[in-house]
């Protein structure tokens, strides 16, 4: 093909399948190359959005998902939503306008050494210098995003060279268009490993990370299970590896779910009691292994990650299995069907059946509360309520991730939540909902957010309006940075300065052309959320919550004394 580098990267960027390109209209001689009837372009207000909106894509498509910004301070503002897509292995790619070579060094307008500045937070740094290498480029950033652990790439595109003509080839590969591309076995001898010790365990658990859920791995692990009555706990970004109703499921596990009404009460425990442990697709990271503090001295551990280098990062492992989730558990449930190997055991269920009555008993009088402020867990319980086959969660970070993680049940096998797991960043929620909607209009899109966070992102609130995005948005409003004030009040006694004035969001929603309401009355909350699921367009429920309600934090349980049912 024949035309002007940002042309000649517009193309490639067809031939890859990008149906959406979200942010600044920077590099401009790519944008005002782009095929309107094929590829939607979201201007957004803020770059760092863009980024976010371009993760939630990625995670709805199985695509890497495309943002762009000009030079300078609008590259930078790429840096928080790249850091966030590097560390949950998300393939975002970034179109960055860069100078030309003549202006180096000479203190042009908004200059910057985009690689250096960009750099630590992306799997690599592509920079264009001639029209011709456009194909080859893009092409190349498709690869490195979705090999190995996926992640970020920036592609520099100097202004001069996307404005010159050239030839050059603008064909994808199709085995880089999606994500995980090239997958890779364990080896035999760790797959033979890993069966011995699993058919040997007395109380074997399975713990699914995220890992799981970007290789699509959740009919393999319920086959697994079901094999070896093993119980299956997830990390938070592992959630949706096994249905809430199967009888295997133990739900989510780790300090953040495992404290006063959470959920992961149950996972933690078998996890403490666990002899074997199989962990799929995790950096075992410090909030979901509680601080390290699990599992127990003497637990065989089996690790499967795609990324050796996190084989061993925080624990002993006993059996070390480096590939791709999905292909290697078919392996592994091949070789245990050649050589016989399962495992019967109705202990495991009816222990699991118990420890998940105890967590029902204690959690329903919250979820059912009448009381106002309205409890988090009952506003989390009718949301749960609605939630199917088609609905998408997409939560915050704090105090957010914690209730919904515990609170809101996964109908389905498959990805039902996101949540920024991989920084803990609040203001992620809503551009990261409006690029999971943007990517799937077919999708029920809840996003799920503190009204701390809702701060750092409610311009996007236009954004979404302008392009008619449906989507509900629940704001949590307890007026105040609820985890920072009680982490205070639990360390110092006493809070300072956390609490915000009066907010309503939904009227602040219909300045910015959105339909809402405030809620105040927990008889309220179904008929609001019917209402939001059935507007035309983006919609703000603001629910006023207990600021002294707590998430299920371990350790957080004697904050408050105000902190109960009433």
């Amino acid at each position: 093909m024949r035309g002007t580098g940002g042309a000649l990267l517009y193309a490639t960027l067809k031939s890859h399948g990008v149906t959406c390109l979200f942010g600044m209209e920077d590099p401009i001689h790519v944008f005002h190359a782009v095929d309107r009837s094929f590829t939607r372009i979201v201007t957004v207000r803020d770059e760092k959005h863009a980024a976010i909106m371009a993760h939630g894509y990625a995670q709805v498509t199985g695509r890497p998902g495309v943002c762009a910004a000009t030079f300078g301070p609008g590259a930078t503002n790429l840096i928080t939503g790249l850091l966030e897509a590097q560390r949950s292995s998300v393939p975002v790619i970034a179109l960055v306008q860069d100078h030309a070579l003549r202006l180096k060094n000479k203190h042009a307008s908004s200059a910057l050494d985009h690689a250096a500045a960009l750099g630590p937070y992306v799997k690599e740094v592509i920079r264009i210098d001639m029209a011709e290498q456009v194909g080859d480029a893009v092409r190349k950033a498709f690869r490195i995003a979705t090999t190995g652990r996926p992640g970020p790439i920036v592609l520099l595109c100097p202004g001069d060279v996307m404005a010159v003509e050239a030839e050059a080839e603008t064909w994808a590969d199709p085995a880089y268009t999606h994500f995980p591309a090239n997958r890779v076995r364990a080896n035999r001898e760790s797959i033979a490993a890993a069966a011995q010790l699993l058919a040997a365990a007395q109380r074997p658990l399975l713990i699914a990370g995220g890992g799981s859920i970007i290789s699509g791995a959740a009919e393999e692990i319920r086959i697994l299970a079901e094999l070896f009555d093993m119980p299956v706990a997830t990390t938070m970004t592992g959630r949706g590896a096994i249905p809430d109703s199967h009888p295997l499921a133990a739900g989510p596990l780790g300090s953040t779910t495992g404290g006063r009404y959470g959920r992961g009460r149950i996972s933690n425990t078998l996890f403490a009691e666990a002899d074997v442990v199989f962990v799929l697709g995790s950096r075992t990271g410090q909030i979901c292994y509680s601080d390290w503090s699990l599992p127990k001295p003497g637990t065989k551990l089996i690790h499967l990650d795609i990324d050796p280098v996190e084989i061993g990062r925080n624990f002993a492992t006993d059996v070390a299995m480096v590939g791709d989730v999905r292909d290697t558990l078919r392996d592994l449930l091949a070789h245990c069907a050649e050589h016989g190997l399962a495992r019967t055991d109705a202990a495991s269920r009816e222990r699991l059946h118990a420890l998940t009555c105890d967590w029902r008993e204690e959690f329903s009088p919250v979820a059912e509360s009448d009381q106002t402020p309205i409890r988090p867990e009952r506003l989390l319980a009718e949301i749960s309520a609605r939630t199917d086959e088609k609905t998408l969660i997409v939560t915050d970070a704090s105090y957010v991730t914690g209730w919904a993680m515990s609170h809101i049940d996964v109908p389905k096998a498959g990805r039902f939540i996101l949540s920024p797991r991989g920084t803990g960043g609040i203001g992620w929620s809503l551009p990261a909902a409006i690029g999971a909607k943007t990517a799937d209009p077919s999708l029920k899109v809840v996003c799920v957010t503190g009204d701390g966070a809702f701060g750092y992102v409610f311009n996007e609130l236009e954004t979404a309006a302008r392009y008619g995005v449906e989507v509900l948005v629940v704001v949590f409003n307890n007026g105040t940075l609820g985890f920072q004030r009680h982490w205070e009040q639990k360390v110092m006694g006493r809070y300072l300065e956390c609490d915000f004035l009066d907010i309503d969001f939904a009227d602040l929603g219909r300045v910015l052309k959105c339909d809402g309401e405030r809620i105040a009355d927990p008889a309220g909350i179904a008929a609001g959320l019917a209402r939001g699921q059935a507007a035309k367009g983006p919609y703000v429920l603001d629910v006023l919550i207990d600021p002294d309600a707590t998430a299920p934090i371990i350790g957080f349980e004697s904050i408050l004394a105000a902190d109960a049912v009433h």
